[in-house]
Order: structure tokens, then sequence, then C-alpha cells
């Protein structure tokens, strides 16, 4: 992710599992981002408790909670070489038997506040695009549903490699965020849609999330 060079060439999404709305699939590559078939309780993303820790940061007013087994490392976004330099990058860290030092989430959030006109604008652009597949086997990203934040619109992404996929969420207001999970590998399905409880709560951590 590192080497990504434009902000809005991120992939993107924004989450919150209430009004989930999956856009009709066509083709190959719609049908590997498919929403896997998961229970109920892992979509319900209602695993937040009142003893998780809190995670604020103060130029943007992003907030969220997360379990006290994790934690948050900030990375300095000028190591990046964004062309636009974000204004927060935020790793969730995790354990995991097999690596104990795993990212289940990434949040990256761009400087400055977002309208209402302007985020209705870049949601209906966002979601013309589909997951297309290219002669290599990978799929680029491509809308496959929206999602509620903190209340707001968000947009859900997926884009595959040649053995997985992996989601993303776009905020749009009242900033533009991208959050998606970071951990490589085919058998690990926290990565695939829909955002989702799996080996980590992530969707109930991105249920906490709120601007201030």
């Amino acid at each position: 992710m590192a080497r990504i060079r434009h902000f809005g060439a991120w992939i993107g999404l924004v989450c919150v599992p209430t009004s989930l709305l999956w856009l009709p699939s066509s083709g190959l590559a719609q049908d590997r981002c498919a929403p896997q078939k998961l229970n109920a309780e892992a979509l319900r993303g209602d695993a937040a408790q009142k003893d998780w820790l809190l995670y604020q940061n103060h130029r943007t007013g992003l907030s969220f909670r997360y379990p006290s087994t994790m934690r948050i490392e900030e990375r300095d976004p000028t190591t990046f070489h964004f062309d636009v330099v974000p204004t927060v990058i935020v790793d969730l860290k995790g354990d995991e038997p097999n690596d104990p030092n795993i990212t289940p989430l990434r949040i990256i959030c761009a400087e400055g506040r977002k309208t209402a006109e302007a985020a209705g604008t870049k949601a209906r652009a966002l979601l013309r695009t589909h997951p297309e597949e290219n002669s290599s086997g990978r799929v680029a990203d491509g809308a496959i549903g929206t999602i509620q934040v903190d209340g707001h619109e968000a947009v859900v992404s997926c884009g595959c490699g040649r053995a997985a996929c992996q989601y993303s969420i776009q905020t749009l207001q009242p900033y533009e965020c991208q959050i998606f999970p970071m951990v490589s590998g085919e058998g690990f399905f926290d990565n695939y849609p829909p955002p989702h409880d799996g080996t980590f709560p992530i969707l109930s951590i991105i249920k906490t999330i709120h601007f201030n």
C-alpha cells in the first residue's frame, strides 16, 4: 500500500452495517467479489464492549473503540510517498498464532472536511465502477455496495489478486477515509466481503467509528 501514489487510487469504502446494499454481480470478476455466506452474528457487528479502549485523533476528530487485546500504531504519512499526503494513517494491530504482528485494519484519512454535495457526487461516481478482471487475473477495485459509517453513506469496494480478494470501505463525509483489512493470504477470510466480524471483530470496530 505504501507505493500507491494518489489518494484517489486507495482501495475504498466506509462502514457500519445498517442498510447494507450489495449491487448485483455479473461476470467472473464480480462473482469473485461476491459476499461470503456468513452467519447472522458475524454480520451484526455487535461485539463492542464497554471496556474496549478508545482511540482519538484530534486533527480529524476521528475516534473508534477497539479490544484491549489489540493495539494502535500511528504511522508517519510522509513515509508512504503519496502525492497528496494524508492527514492520518492508523494501523490497528493484533496478535494471531502464526503472525504476532499483523494489521487487521488500517484507516487512512485525507485533509479537509467534505460537503454533502461533494460527498454525493463522489459516491455516485464510485458506484458506477465495478470490479473488472484484467489479463493477469487480477481484479481492479470496483464498488459492490454501500454501508453506513457514523450516520453517513460509505462505499464498499472489492479487488482481487491472483489468489485472494479484499474489500475496502471509503467514507466520504465529513472526512474522506479509506478503511480496509491488511492481512494478506488466501486463508484469511476477514479480508473477504462483506465487512464482518471474523478472527478479529472488524465490523464491530468499524461500527464505533465517529467523527467529532
